[in-house]
Order: C-alpha cells, then structure tokens, then sequence
C-alpha cells in the first residue's frame, strides 16, 4: 500500500522558475513597506506626538506657575488656612 503512494511520487516533475521572480517579491515586499508606512501618515502621527509632549509641557508650567502663586499667599497670610495639622 506505501508502494503504491510513493509511485505518484515519482511523477513529479522540477519546475523552472523564471530568472526575474525573485526580483518581482523584493519589489512587491518594498511596494508595501512604502504603503505601509506612508509619508503622510507618519508626519500625521509625529504631529500627534508633538502636539500631545506641547500640551503636556503646558499643564506641567502652568501647574508650577499655581504652586509658586500659592505659596507667595500663604506667605503672606493673604488667604486662612483650613489645615488642622501643619
């Protein structure tokens, strides 16, 4: 019975690759690397990026411009404190 599955085995034939397909996958692999990662695309998401580290920065000046204006006021006993324990 493995005689007779093995026989078909035997009509195989080599096939003959043409000399320019290995060419034509680098070229289509390449094709969509580049579509993939497109030039609009990326200056979008870096716009992203910089816009969100931008904001970031504000909130983190504007956090310590509070701190700096809070403590000048208690400094100065402008406003009562409510903290029983100092």
């Amino acid at each position: 019975m493995k005689k007779d599955q093995l026989h078909i085995l035997e009509k195989i034939e080599a096939v003959e690759v043409s000399p320019f397909l290995l060419t034509r996958i680098q070229a289509k692999v390449k094709e969509q690397l580049f579509d993939h990662l497109s030039t609009r695309k990326s200056i979008v998401y870096l716009t992203g990026i910089a816009v969100i580290i931008a904001l970031n920065v504000i909130v983190l000046r504007t956090k310590s411009d509070k701190d700096k204006s809070s403590n000048l006021v208690s400094e100065m006993n402008l406003a009562p404190s409510n903290q029983l324990y100092q």
